[in-house]
């Protein structure tokens, strides 16, 4: 298999998954505080203060952990023919990344046509990072961005030799 063309695709903010994340958390606090008021056959009012307390809390959480799931700020991702590397900007009021961190692994976790959820293994083993890489972001690299995820299956060039007969999910070619 030979090694896809070098890439440079700018990845997405991830601004709307943030709030897509919080409002869901949102949704599920409120709808389990307003289940367990009518199991409790509490009064409507109090119900629906419950529930929208709960709203709030579980929003407040969901707000963290959308945050640290998907970090603000831009990145670049990309592939030079042997490996992957990212690319930090960070938000405002956050230090500068010094150099790009190199990827042990790429992997498209959710693929929506326009629109990839990747996981991110650095090469050093510290923590997988998530990051979303849309088509409008991207621009003109979208199409060799795909090509180079589909053709190294998420693993370096160094993993894949030439004559290696692997599929990008794993196994032998059928």
């Amino acid at each position: 298999m030979r090694a896809a063309p070098a890439v440079d695709a700018a990845l997405r903010a991830g601004g709307p998954e943030r709030v897509l994340i919080t409002g869901a958390h949102a949704l599920a606090g409120a709808l389990l505080a307003a289940w367990a008021g009518a199991r409790a056959e509490a009064p409507p009012w109090s119900i629906w203060s419950t529930a929208l307390a709960a709203a709030l809390l579980a929003a407040g959480l969901g707000a963290v952990l959308a945050r640290r799931a998907l970090p603000p700020g831009t990145a670049r991702l990309g592939w030079d023919g042997q490996g992957w590397r990212l690319h930090t900007a960070p938000a405002a009021g956050r230090p500068a990344a010094a150099d790009p961190i190199p990827l042990a692994q790429v992997v498209a976790t959710l693929d929506l046509g326009p629109w990839l959820l990747l996981r991110l293994r650095p090469a050093d083993g510290g923590p997988v990072r998530w990051q979303v890489a849309g088509a409008r972001a991207a621009g003109p690299a979208w199409h060799g961005l795909r090509v180079a995820l589909a053709a190294h299956g998420g693993l370096p060039a160094a993993a894949a030799g030439p004559g290696d007969d692997a599929v990008p999910g794993g196994g032998p070619r059928p």
